[in-house]
């Protein structure tokens, strides 16, 4: 078959949430926008536990952001259920409450939703297209089930997750990949018995190594189980299903709850927890999502900053096309909204590895400060200057 060669004002590689919301926004301003996705279905598989803060919560963690709380306000009849607190758990099973609001959402019809959104405004959907290059003429090297296309596009968005080829293209690399991805696993359980009310994360080395477990319930009887760790923390040959076996049947904080559960589907995921990624903008080409390192590095979560993300990287490739301005106004607009937060996260999980590498300093932490030690962090926040000196203190002191 000869090469076919196709022509678009915008090309969104990747079908997530924030390629999806990109390409949406496009449409809508009447620009020709192809989406081009390596999977065989929107939504599938979900990468994702699916816990979304409320919008009162992103408010507080973001208060520059003025279209977050809004983007991720996920309509109800994709949300299975809605929580009021997180409890952390030490590594010897000692709990730890505190308020934090949250929608679980339904990930893999949230996401048809937004695909079914951006095809409505005018957007083409492609899927099972590996884009394998793009070139600094915005030429992507595509390669479908019927052969090689190249898609030509006056502006590409790069939303192709965190090992992502568009972001390769503007010269990203990792640094350290063993420090700056996390590798997690996660079950699709029913027949468990979980508070459906309450999001539970678990931490220790012998659940996840520079991470956390987590218990996301979906309803009384269904949650989604799973873990992040850390290969730089882990011990070397490492395997992932021995952690989440462990604390499905036998960890003592958990394996009464989730041992006589049945496991409906398994997924694992990369997550970026290194920081934003050093260029996010081109010439004529934008990083969304995964692709720009745009997730809260202490807790993995990146569904608001992808929406948030999206959104900002349409209207700025919208006026681009326009001849309004240049892509570098996407840079400075993400900058400002969430920006500030990322980093301090990134410096906030650096901070905790000191700590949490040790399982004897994170009971201690914990114990010495209760939930004051991790929600901040996870609220993408540095502790008090007198929660840090208390707990350098305690811990120096143990060491005399």
């Amino acid at each position: 078959m000869p090469n076919v060669r196709l022509k678009f004002d915008a090309a969104v590689v990747g079908a997530g949430p924030a390629g999806l919301t990109a390409a949406r926004v496009l449409a809508e301003h009447g620009h020709e926008v192809l989406i081009l996705d390596r999977r065989r279905e929107v939504g599938v598989p979900v990468q994702c536990g699916g816990l979304i803060p409320s919008p009162d919560e992103l408010r507080d963690m973001f208060p520059r952001a003025r279209t977050m709380w809004r983007l991720a306000d996920v309509p109800k009849q994709f949300v299975l259920n809605k929580t009021s607190h997180i409890r952390l758990r030490s590594p010897s099973g000692q709990a730890y409450d505190f308020p934090f609001s949250t929608n679980i959402v339904d990930r893999e019809r949230f996401d048809k939703h937004l695909a079914q959104s951006a095809v409505r405004a005018g957007a083409e959907l492609r899927m099972r297209s590996w884009v394998r290059s793009r070139t600094h003429q915005n030429e992507l090297d595509v390669l479908t089930e019927k052969g090689r296309v190249t898609v030509s596009a006056s502006v590409v968005i790069g939303a192709d997750g965190p090992v992502s080829i568009i972001s390769q293209s503007l010269g990203n690399r990792y640094s350290s990949p063993a420090r700056d991805l996390s590798l997690s696993l996660q079950h699709h359980m029913r027949n468990v018995d979980v508070d459906s009310r309450v999001v539970e994360m678990l931490f220790g080395g012998h659940v996840a190594p520079g991470g956390y477990a987590w218990i996301i319930p979906r309803s009384h009887k269904e949650a989604n189980v799973g873990f992040g760790l850390r290969p730089s923390l882990a011990p070397k040959g490492t395997s992932l299903r021995r952690y989440l076996k462990h604390m499905v049947h036998t960890n003592p904080a958990t394996q009464s709850r989730l041992g006589a559960g049945v496991v409906v589907d398994s997924t694992s995921a990369i997550i970026p927890v290194g920081g934003p990624a050093k260029a996010t903008v081109g010439s004529n080409c934008l990083l969304v999502g995964d692709a720009a390192g745009h997730v809260m590095a202490t807790n993995g979560g990146g569904i608001p900053t992808a929406l948030t993300g999206g959104y900002l990287a349409g209207r700025v490739a919208s006026e681009y096309l326009m001849g309004r301005t240049h892509p570098r106004t996407y840079e400075r607009a993400w900058k400002y909204e969430f920006g500030p937060e990322l980093e301090t996260a990134r410096i906030a999980l650096r901070l905790a590895n000191l700590v949490m590498a040790s399982d004897k300093f994170t009971e201690w932490g914990m114990r010495l400060l209760g939930s004051q030690f991790i929600e901040p962090v996870i609220r993408c926040r540095l502790p008090m200057p007198s929660v840090a000196s208390r707990m350098t203190v305690s811990i120096l002191g143990s060491m005399l």
